[in-house]
């Protein structure tokens, strides 16, 4: 039997992909890596494409969460003009219990980025890598007023919900372009330059899909630090000796590449300052 081409597989399977309801503002490009990735290791291509399917739902299931932030971007900025941050941090509170990632975190949040940030200094620039709801934390993080805050996110809805959230903030590019972009930065690592990347929980997620990817993405960025962070329980409540495996595979991970590797102590979540400037 003759099987299709690879290149003629892989467009396949992208434009049947981004042309349901579930996938179909997601990026093109996370696509394309997830067919390509999966179509070395199968004898036949629907194989493949079953596999690649798979891995796009686990993708969808760690990257998305179901958010409410565009009915509220009027109320936020009326917020921020009348200088109620109190009011803002109560909308964003609420609207960060729709995602898993970001509810962990709020108990934390009134110290979380203080302490953080008394390790790795503020910073003016900021790159927020796969960032999911991260950028609703922004109202807690005392940023400068003239802070750049960069973000990359695999999913166009959230993309565009995020770039109204800046903006309702009085956040926006130097030329007043978008700081939230559709990028997979598997595929494409951030170019931008900053003080300090943030990396929330996303190491387990890219190393399910590239062996060796997140370290090969810290050193990529172009930032003095990175924040990483890795979960302490399961969905599920459990923990199963999680800070510790996490603490031990991230030493190891970063063994070798000459960076200072800082420990922030935080209850309900393992928090790392990662100082590239000793490499």
């Amino acid at each position: 039997m003759t099987w299709p081409a690879p290149d003629d597989v892989i467009e396949t399977f992208v434009r049947e992909v981004v042309a349901t309801r579930k996938y179909h503002d997601i990026c093109q490009d996370t696509v394309r890596d997830v067919i390509a990735t999966a179509l070395p290791k199968y004898k036949r291509p629907r194989d493949a494409i079953k596999a690649a399917r798979t891995k796009l739902h686990r993708i969808q299931a760690a990257y998305l969460g179901q958010t409410e932030i565009a009915d509220h971007l009027d109320e936020i900025a009326g917020a921020h003009r009348a200088g109620d941050r109190d009011r803002v941090k109560a909308i964003c509170r609420r609207l960060m219990r729709d995602h898993a990632s970001t509810r962990e975190r709020i108990d934390l949040l009134d110290r979380f980025y203080r302490d953080v940030f008394a390790v790795t200094g503020p910073p003016r620039v900021v790159l927020d890598v796969a960032c999911g709801m991260h950028p609703l934390s922004i109202p807690w993080m005392g940023l400068p007023d003239d802070v750049v805050y960069h973000a990359y996110e695999i999913t166009g809805g959230l993309v565009d919900c995020l770039n109204g959230f800046l903006t309702a903030l009085g956040l926006a590019g130097p030329d007043g372009s978008d700081l939230v972009k559709l990028q997979d930065v598997i595929c494409t690592p951030p170019t931008e330059q900053g003080d300090l990347a943030f990396l929330m929980k996303m190491v387990p997620c890219l190393e399910r899909r590239e062996k060796g990817i997140a370290v090969r993405l810290i050193d990529s960025l172009r930032v003095d630090q990175v924040v990483v962070t890795f979960p302490v329980r399961s969905l599920a409540g459990r923990s199963k000796h999680m800070p510790e495996f996490y603490a031990q595979t991230f030493a190891e991970m970063v063994d070798g590449h000459g960076w200072r590797l800082i420990q922030v102590p935080m209850e309900g979540e393992l928090v790392f300052a990662v100082d590239k400037r000793t490499a």
